[in-house]
């Protein structure tokens, strides 16, 4: 029968500290790994900066300005100001599924109060500007 002492034994720990690091590791690469840069979808562009700024424009028009993170496979997105900007209480922060692929970024819904701005993001995949 397994105890409490053989499960902390030095194999059984040494497992569980490698489980951790591992799980650890994949979700900081995975954030670490986020792709910046310049995205398009229908004329409309989204850019996103080292120092976790985000801009949206159409043409040379800034229509929000914002702050984002990234946790592993998560990105949020918090609207600060633009003409279309959600700043409403509530409705300031979404959080996205991401993925990038073929040039491609890919968001998908996990949290937004603010429906126009999730439907924006999630339309198609982004394409990656050069």
């Amino acid at each position: 029968m397994i105890n409490r002492a053989n499960l902390l034994s030095s194999p059984f720990r040494a497992l569980i500290l490698v489980t951790c690091a591992a799980v650890g590791a994949t979700i900081a690469f995975a954030a670490a790994d986020f792709p910046l840069g310049s995205y398009a979808i229908e004329g409309y562009a989204i850019v996103f900066a080292d120092e976790g700024k985000f801009r949206v424009n159409k043409g040379d028009e800034v229509l929000v300005e914002g702050e984002y993170t990234v946790k592993g496979d998560r990105l949020q997105l918090t609207d600060k100001h633009g003409p279309i900007a959600c700043t409403r209480e509530g409705q300031e922060t979404g959080t996205y599924g991401w993925k990038y692929e073929g040039e491609a970024l890919t968001l998908s819904k996990v949290e937004d109060k603010c429906e126009g701005r999730a439907a924006a993001m999630t339309a198609r995949p982004w394409k990656r500007k050069k």
